[in-house]
């Protein structure tokens, strides 16, 4: 018997990925120094832009996990994908996913906001029973807190739901901590149909929040945690 392995949604990040590059013209993420004529005016300019400072999908790609994984893990290419030296116009989602969303990557989009830039990987056990999914999601202004209290409060709006495969019910269990990062919110999949469990952690740094999904036979909670907290000192590191 294998762990059941969640399902993957990612459609909708590609698409995300393949914005116009002339978008960047619009954000912090161009380069070059400074203009010593105007400079004021380019100042003002910088300090209206709410991406200013903000990371890319491209740096943000670099503090995800590429090693530490169990051995017989392999990327999977579908479910690997970043918003490159663009930035992503914010909104809230028109549509809440359903809850079942939970159980898939991009878990993170059921918080009701959209990130500026984001990079995702997915990886796959080569029997295909198990799954580890991280993303990093960065967001103006404090909606990366109202992201984390969202989360924080997920299971008062599905408390539960019901397995697309199996048709069976999943519940859902959420606890929060204030470690490690800003903050942190652990949200645990149980079914009884499953072989393991499904384990979901989000951590918010500054205006990133770091996801990460681990389904596996046992050890979903701990790996995760320990997944989560790498990254974590990966963003923390390049100050991202």
């Amino acid at each position: 018997m294998h762990a059941r392995i969640s399902s993957r949604s990612v459609s909708g990040l590609l698409a995300l990925a393949v914005l116009p590059l002339s978008l960047a013209a619009c954000t912090g993420a161009s380069s070059g120094g400074a203009d010593p004529v105007g400079g004021g005016a380019s100042a003002a300019s910088t300090s209206a832009n709410p991406d200013s400072g903000l990371p890319t999908g491209t740096l943000l790609k670099g503090d995800l996990l590429t090693s530490g994984l169990p051995s017989g893990y392999a990327l999977d290419s579908t479910g690997t994908v970043d918003t490159g030296e663009s930035f992503q116009d914010p909104s809230a989602t028109a549509a809440a996913p359903a809850c079942s969303a939970l159980d898939a990557t991009g878990w993170i989009s059921l918080a009701g906001f959209s990130a500026v830039s984001f990079a995702q990987s997915d990886y796959i056990d080569k029997g295909d029973s198990e799954e580890f999914a991280q993303e990093i999601d960065t967001y103006q202004g404090t909606s990366s807190q109202d992201v984390m209290t969202a989360l924080s409060k997920i299971a008062t709006r599905c408390p539960s739901f019901s397995d697309t495969q199996t048709h069976s019910t999943v519940k859902v269990v959420v606890s929060t901590a204030s470690t490690p990062g800003d903050g942190s919110v652990t949200i645990a999949l149980h079914d009884t149909s499953w072989v393991g469990f499904t384990t979901l952690v989000a951590v918010r740094v500054n205006h990133s929040v770091v996801s990460v999904l681990s389904s596996a036979t046992s050890g979903s909670d701990t790996f995760a945690a320990q997944r989560a907290a790498s990254i974590v000192a990966n963003l923390k590191a390049g100050a991202n």
